[in-house]
């Protein structure tokens, strides 16, 4: 049984890799994307994922106004935030975890190597994350 995931990040291209490089595993399988928090939390409703990746800075709901809220309903729900940041990650980092997050990765950048190297440091960084948390 695949491993389901909702992918929110209100970047087309971001969501469309981390999506490749989930669905690619063969363990996972990407029941969602969201472009934001407010719809994410909607989609929730539709969808019944096992882990949920959470960009941490997007318009209208934030990565972490969007993890607050769906404590209220969803306690166990494993979360794992994505940010493009990290020189200032560290404050974020612990905001995140305070709230409930499961876990941190910071994006792979899209330089030097293209979409390729992002996709396949995703597969390494994110994919074995996902799988553990699941398993839980």
């Amino acid at each position: 049984v695949p491993v389901k995931v909702l992918v929110v990040d209100d970047s087309a291209l971001v969501r469309k890799l981390v999506s490749d490089a989930l669905s690619a595993s063969g363990e996972i399988e990407v029941v969602g994307v969201a472009p934001n928090g407010r719809l994410a939390l909607q989609k929730l409703q539709q969808v019944v994922p096992d882990v949920i990746t959470l960009d941490v800075e997007m318009p209208e709901l934030d990565g972490l106004l969007t993890l607050a809220e769906l404590r209220k309903s969803h306690r166990n729900l494993p979360v794992i935030m994505l940010s493009s940041h990290t020189e200032r990650g560290g404050r974020t980092t612990l905001d995140a975890l305070a709230l409930g997050a499961s876990g941190y990765i910071t994006k792979p950048s899209q330089q030097g190597g293209g979409s390729e190297a992002a996709k396949a440091a995703l597969q390494e960084e994110l994919v074995p994350r996902i799988l553990a948390l699941a398993r839980r």
